[in-house]
C-alpha cells in the first residue's frame, strides 16, 4: 500500500536523518519561525525539515508536488481531511488493547484487533477517494484515489470483515496433521471452519474420531495447545504483516499529508502578511537565476507584514556579489534567496513575483555569527575549519551562500584567502552568492561575464531603502550613518570622513 504524494515512484523515508549542514541552514537562513509555522502537529516536528533539507533535483518531481499543492489550495478541506483521518486511524489502533504474547494465538488476536480498529478508517478513506477523484487535477492525488478505489472497494472490505469474524473461531478451530512413518506428527494444516449445524456437531461422521480431554489432564491440554499454536503459526505471521502494513500506510499518509498541511499553514501566513506569492520555475541545469519581487520569508512570517521586496535580473549568474551600506538589506536578501531555493526544490510556492532558478543538489550557507564577532584568538582558524567542511560537501551545481566571510581578518588576507577558495568553487561549477564589505575581494571579480554586482541602496540623506540595485562596490560602508542615528546626531559629515569607515555591522 503506497501513498506516493511526495515522490512519483516511492514513499518518503520517514526515518532519514537530517543531512549535514541542516542545523546551520536553520540558523543562517532564520528558518526557525518558518518551521514553527509549518509544523502540522507536535509529534510531526521532523516532517517539514526532512522535506525542505532534501531538495529535489528533478523538475518533474518539483511539478509533481506543485500540482498536489494546487489541488490542496483549490480544495482547502482535502489535505486536512486526509491528515486527520490518518491520525484518527492511528489513535483507534493505539486505543485497542493489544496483548503482545509470544504464542501464535496471541499474535493472531493482536493482529485481528489491529485490523478491526483500522478497517472503519479505511472504509471512510475509500469513500472519500471515490467521491473526490473526479474533481482532482494532480496526478499524485488522482493515482492515490484510483488505487484506493480499485484495490479496496466495498466488496473487498466486506470480505475482509467476514474473514476477521471467522478468525474469532466461534465454532472452534479445525486442523489436520499427518502422522509420519516415524510416529511423529507433521506440520498441522488449518482447515475451513467446522459446520455450525447442531446436528453435524452432535454426531461424528464415519471415519472420524472424537475425544474429550479430562478436566485435569494438564499434559494433554499442553499438547493440544502446542498443536493449535503450530496450526496458527503461518496465519499469525500473515495477519501480523497485514496489520503492520495497514498501520504503516496510515502513518505514511499522515507523514506526507503533514508536509502539505504545513505548506497550507505557511501559505495562510504569507497571504495574511500581504506578500506576493508565485509558483517558482525550475530551470534546466546551469546557472539560471531570475528573481523579481522576492520578500524575506522569515520576516513576513515573524512580523506578519510584507518586507521590502528585491530582485536579481540574471538570467545566468554563477556569482552574485552584494555590497553596500550597512543595514541596507544585504543579509536579508541573501537569506531570501536561500529560502526561495529551498522552497522551489521542495515543490512549494515562493514569496515573490517571479523566481526561476536552476536546481541545486544542495544549498550550503556560511554566515557570520555572534561568536565570530567576539574577541579572541583563533577566530580565523575556526572560520576556515567551517569553510573547509562546507567545501568538502560542495558538488557541481550546488548553491553556496556566503555572508561576510573572513571577517575575522583584515581586508588583504580576506581577499587573498577568499579569492582562492571562491575561484576553486566557481571553477568546479558551484554557484555562489556573496555578501561582503571587503572591496578588494569584490573587485577581484569585476569583469567576470557570469558575475553580477548588487549594492544596497542609500539615499542622499543617509536613509536605507532596503532595496538592492545593480552597481559596483563602493569604498565605504557608510557606518557613520548608523553612528549618527544611534547617537541622535543629525548634522552632516563630509564625504571624506565616511570614506574611512571600516567593517560593516
Amino acid at each position: 500500500m503506497n501513498v506516493r504524494l511526495l515522490y512519483p515512484d516511492r514513499d518518503a523515508d520517514r526515518d532519514a536523518e537530517p543531512p549535514d549542514g541542516a542545523r546551520e541552514l536553520i540558523a543562517d537562513l532564520d528558518l526557525a519561525p518558518v518551521l514553527e509555522a509549518m509544523q502540522p502537529d507536535r509529534d510531526l516536528d521532523r516532517v517539514c525539515p526532512a522535506v525542505l533539507f532534501r531538495p529535489l533535483t528533478d523538475a518533474g518531481q518539483v511539478l509533481w508536488r506543485q500540482q498536489v499543492l494546487t489541488d490542496a489550495l483549490a480544495q482547502p478541506d482535502l489535505i486536512p481531511f486526509l491528515f486527520e483521518l490518518a491520525g484518527t486511524a492511528l489513535q483507534r489502533r493505539r486505543s485497542v488493547w493489544l496483548y503482545g504474547g509470544r504464542s501464535a494465538d496471541s499474535r493472531l488476536t493482536k493482529a485481528r484487533y489491529e485490523i478491526e480498529a483500522l478497517l472503519p478508517s479505511l472504509r471512510e478513506l475509500v469513500r472519500f477517494a471515490t467521491d473526490r477523484l473526479p474533481s482532482l487535477r494532480s496526478e499524485a492525488l488522482r493515482q492515490f484515489c484510483r488505487r484506493l478505489r480499485d484495490d479496496f472497494g466495498d466488496g473487498y472490505l466486506d470480505e475482509v470483515a467476514g474473514v476477521l469474524a471467522q478468525l474469532r473461531f466461534p465454532d472452534g478451530l479445525a486442523a489436520r496433521v499427518r502422522v509420519e512413518p516415524t510416529g511423529l506428527l507433521g506440520t498441522p494444516e488449518l482447515l475451513p471452519p467446522p459446520p455450525r449445524s447442531w446436528w453435524q456437531r452432535r454426531f461424528v461422521p464415519p471415519g472420524q474420531v472424537r475425544f474429550t480431554l479430562p478436566e485435569r489432564d494438564e499434559a494433554g491440554a499442553r499438547a493440544l495447545g502446542e498443536l493449535r499454536n503450530d496450526a496458527l503459526a503461518g496465519l499469525a505471521l500473515t495477519m501480523d504483516a497485514a496489520g503492520a502494513e495497514l498501520a504503516g500506510f496510515f502513518a505514511q499518509l499522515r507523514w506526507e499529508t503533514g508536509f502539505y498541511l504545513g505548506c497550507l499553514q505557511l501559505h495562510r501566513r504569507l497571504t495574511a502578511s500581504g506578500v506576493a506569492i508565485c509558483w517558482p520555475e525550475p530551470a534546466p541545469a546551469g546557472d539560471e537565476l531570475v528573481v523579481e519581487g522576492l520578500s524575506g520569508l522569515s520576516l513576513a512570517v515573524r512580523d506578519g507584514a510584507a518586507p521590502v521586496p528585491n530582485g536579481l535580473a540574471g538570467p545566468r549568474v554563477r556569482l552574485a556579489v552584494i555590497t553596500g551600506a550597512n543595514q541596507g538589506g544585504k543579509t536579508t536578501f541573501l537569506r531570501s534567496v536561500g529560502c526561495a531555493q529551498l522552497l522551489l526544490q521542495a515543490g512549494m510556492f515562493v514569496p515573490a513575483v517571479r523566481y526561476r532558478s536552476s536546481l541545486a543538489s544542495t544549498v550550503h550557507s556560511h554566515f557570520r555569527s555572534a561568536e565570530d564577532d567576539a574577541p579572541g584568538a583563533g577566530k580565523l582558524a575556526e572560520e576556515l575549519d567551517r569553510m573547509s567542511r562546507i567545501v568538502d560537501r560542495c558538488r557541481p551545481g550546488d548553491l553556496l551562500l556566503l555572508n561576510e566571510p573572513f571577517s575575522s581578518t583584515d581586508e588583504v588576507q580576506a581577499a587573498f584567502i577568499g579569492s582562492d577558495i571562491l575561484d576553486a568553487l566557481l571553477g568546479h561549477g558551484v554557484r555562489v552568492l556573496l555578501v561582503t564589505h571587503f572591496q578588494r575581494l569584490a573587485l577581484h571579480y569585476r569583469g567576470r561575464p557570469d558575475a553580477c554586482f548588487l549594492r544596497a541602496e542609500r539615499l542622499s540623506d543617509g536613509t536605507r531603502s532596503h532595496r538592492l540595485v545593480p552597481g559596483a562596490p563602493e569604498p565605504t560602508s557608510h557606518a557613520l550613518d548608523i553612528y549618527r542615528q544611534a547617537m541622535g546626531q543629525d548634522d552632516e559629515y563630509p564625504q571624506g570622513d565616511e570614506s574611512t569607515e571600516g567593517v560593516a555591522s
